[in-house]
């Protein structure tokens, strides 16, 4: 729902026009984020990636969660502030303008410094994805504003889905390319990975120019000023006694944020246990979760469109056959872990997407920056410590230890939605003090 107070001159039809528009402009800017962030996939190519810079499990845990920390870190401080401005889309474009540049320029940096010099290439690396996932978490409250004001809950779903279906379809012809590149006729360690991220930072660069065109629908209304702390921060508090509904879905996203905390270690788990070689590994595993990404999209759009709820229960008992399929792999070999991927790709992609969906419904427009803001910082508490939680498991007691724990976090996750969580038209949000 949006707040019409300042759209009562539009029809509902010239409102229809303005959502299919609209759903372009979004699909082509997610399409091409989406396969730029698969094509150095952060459970995949990264974790790869930095074990040749570094032996400790811990750096790697904390190298490929650093975008979901990141990203989720700032965006209750944003909430507070873009709570003044009626209209969200420059505060959503204009911070990406610069920062969607950072991974092309990293990639260049990599062929520029060369093999010898590991540890400057594992800084530059965590500055760099370090500050564009920061970056995005400062254009994450606005996106979930303008996606929520400027499409409608049907649009959206169908959006989401079919950007995760395309962006899918379009890594299955890439994943032999990154497979390719990656092996021994490729032009060896750094360049081949640096190739990928300067790939992968072309397409962050193009997936601006469409969100330039995006018609903004008026949503919240503006408030005079910005809220003390000394308002907002009770406000919060108040959303999180108050919202039940808020509080278990809040709960569900943490205890699979827990079980996510594995997926870096999958890789590692196959190349050093199990023995596969990288340029094996690293490109079928992608396409294995790759093909699971386009049915779980399908699955979204057709589901997610009806019941986001129903969705997100559906992805988290399909979820749980990854950490399944890693313990019998211990036991029999690689093969049951190509199932677990694809059914990742099935569901953790979409999964999280259904979370941050929920609460866009579940909040009304004034309250959308807020919420989305709080959900997500939240989370990132949850972030920051996994990665030492994950790599203190993986590398003091082993991979299969790690994988019950994730199993658990998803069972447990699973259990809390079904028996807590609760559509979200029929449960109001608490409003929160946003200012005189």
């Amino acid at each position: 729902m949006t707040d019409d107070s300042g759209a009562s001159s539009i029809t509902p039809a010239q409102r229809e026009r303005i959502y299919r528009k609209n759903f372009f402009y979004f699909l082509i800017d997610g399409i091409f984020f989406s396969v730029a962030m698969g094509t150095i996939g952060a459970s995949t190519v990264i974790p790869d990636f930095i074990r040749h810079l570094t032996s400790s499990e811990i750096l790697i845990g904390v190298s490929s969660s650093l975008f979901d920390f990141g990203w989720t870190l700032p965006q209750l401080f944003i909430a507070r502030y873009i709570v003044r401005a009626a209209r969200k889309k420059w505060w959503f474009v204009g911070p990406n303008l610069p920062v969607r540049f950072v991974i092309l320029l990293f990639g260049v940096a990599v062929i520029m410094i060369g093999k010898d010099h590991p540890t400057t290439i594992l800084v530059l690396f965590l500055m760099a994805y370090g500050i564009a996932a920061v970056g995005d978490g400062i254009v994450g409250v606005p996106w979930a504003d303008l996606i929520g004001t400027s499409l409608d809950n049907r649009w959206r779903a169908r959006m989401l889905g079919i950007m995760s279906a395309s962006a899918g379809l379009i890594m299955l012809l890439v994943s032999p390319l990154i497979g390719l590149v990656l092996s021994e006729q490729g032009p060896g360690f750094p360049n081949n990975y640096a190739l990928l991220f300067i790939a992968a930072g072309v397409m962050f660069v193009l997936s601006m120019v469409s969100t330039l065109f995006i018609h903004e629908l008026p949503g919240g209304k503006a408030v005079d000023k910005i809220p003390s702390l000394g308002e907002f921060l009770p406000s919060l508090g108040r959303v999180l006694r108050h919202d039940t509904s808020f509080r278990t879905i809040l709960s569900a996203r943490l205890l699979t944020s827990l079980f996510a905390m594995a997926g870096p270690f999958y890789i590692g788990f196959a190349t050093v246990q199990l023995g596969m070689s990288s340029k094996d590994a690293v490109p079928v595993l992608l396409a294995m979760q790759t093909i699971g990404s386009v049915l779980g999209a399908l699955v979204y759009t057709w589901l997610g469109a009806r019941s986001n709820l129903q969705y997100i229960r559906f992805a988290l008992i399909v979820a749980a056959i990854l950490p399944i399929s890693a313990l019998v792999a211990s036991v029999v070999g690689p093969f049951p872990l190509y199932i677990g991927f694809l059914a990742s790709g099935l569901t953790v992609g979409n999964l999280f997407l259904s979370y941050q969906n929920w609460v866009i419904t579940h909040a009304t427009p004034d309250q959308r920056p807020t919420y989305a803001g709080l959900f997500n910082t939240i989370s990132a508490v949850i972030s920051l410590a996994a990665p030492f939680i994950a790599g203190t498991l993986a590398q003091e007691i082993g991979y299969e230890a790690l994988f019950v724990v994730a199993l658990l976090m998803v069972l447990c996750a699973f259990a809390v939605t079904v028996i807590y969580v609760r559509d979200p038209q029929a449960t109001p949000a608490v409003e929160p003090v946003t200012g005189d």
